[in-house]
């Protein structure tokens, strides 16, 4: 027999040990270890992600009610107004309103009474608020009148409604003696938000050029013909034009006129109730929970990818060796 033939009937007649000695050997096999405790992602993350969850709102909901139930905060602005111009300035902060037929020449006179010994220049400036373009084209042509009937004129209008809103500007000339009266009427218009008054004193500029002037009469009642009295003439033209201008312009005070239309103000909303505030508040607090959320993924994300790389990694070896070794026995 050959012994090839000898492996094979070995191989065919192989002893099978009865199956009373397989379970006394297993009795006799120590018992296996302890199972260690591997948890289940995929309960775990869920359990995990719901109980973040389940904080977050919770604390927003707290936040909301705390913040909720206290009343919206009011804040007060402070402003300041600018100083004045020269001589004076005024800003109304309530309507100011004159009697045009009472006594427009003595008490209700509003600004600074101009110097009545001295030459001075006179300047006004106001600015009045009126309810609708209506009202705005009726002062406009009521403030054209008086100025005619004070003796004086108009030098400029600009007249402006498009849509809702207009503005007028009237720059004027006034005689300087009822400048008063005219800035109490005006002011009467409507609503007097800002008013600005400058004085510029013109009697030493006078008196100089009639110094001049009488000193080149005295040069020209003495001189010869020639060059130099004919320049002496044309020198005391313009400082006589000169002077008749300065006294003209302290003659007549200027009025800067201009009104607007009042702005609609639109009805200011109710303040939101505590059930609103408690809902924004808690809005923003879980708004505010995702961003720090996102925040940590964006940081933490490249470290939890190479952790669950390892794991699967880990896993997969794990489970090759397993199956290497139950083939082998």
């Amino acid at each position: 027999m050959s012994q090839l033939e000898l492996v094979q009937e070995l191989r065919a007649n192989r002893p099978v040990a009865p199956t009373e000695l397989r379970e006394r050997v297993l009795a006799l096999a120590p018992p296996p270890p302890p199972r260690r405790f591997e948890p289940n992602l995929r309960r775990l993350v869920p359990a995990v992600a719901f109980a973040g969850l389940a904080a977050a709102v919770g604390v927003a909901t707290v936040v909301g009610v705390v913040h909720g139930s206290r009343g919206p905060s009011v804040t007060s602005a402070k402003t300041s107004a600018p100083h004045g111009a020269v001589q004076t300035r005024k800003t109304a902060k309530s309507p100011v309103r004159a009697n045009p037929t009472a006594s427009l020449y003595a008490d209700k006179a509003l600004g600074v009474a101009p110097s009545t010994t001295r030459l001075q220049q006179y300047d006004a400036f106001l600015r009045v608020r009126v309810k609708d373009q209506s009202e705005l084209s009726r002062r406009t042509q009521q403030a054209l009148r008086f100025t005619r009937s004070l003796g004086g004129y108009v030098v400029s209008a600009k007249y402006s409604a498009p849509g809702t809103s207009g503005t007028s500007r009237l720059a004027l000339r006034v005689p300087i003696q009822r400048v008063q009266a005219a800035i109490a009427v005006f002011s009467a218009y409507g609503v007097l938000v800002s008013q600005r008054i400058t004085l510029k004193d013109l009697q030493q500029k006078v008196d100089a050029l009639g110094i001049r002037i009488r000193r080149v009469r005295a040069r020209i009642a003495g001189g010869e013909p020639g060059a130099q009295l004919e320049r002496d003439k044309a020198l005391l033209r313009r400082l006589t034009r000169g002077r008749q201008a300065t006294t003209q312009r302290a003659q007549l005070a200027s009025v800067a006129l201009t009104m607007a239309v009042a702005a609609k103000h639109k009805r200011a909303a109710a303040p939101p109730g505590r059930f609103h505030r408690t809902l924004d508040d808690a809005g923003s607090v879980l708004v505010r929970e995702f961003e720090l959320l996102l925040y940590a993924l964006l940081v933490a994300g490249p470290l939890l990818l190479l952790g669950g790389a390892a794991i699967l990694a880990s896993r997969s070896f794990r489970r090759r060796a397993d199956q290497k070794l139950l083939e082998r026995a």
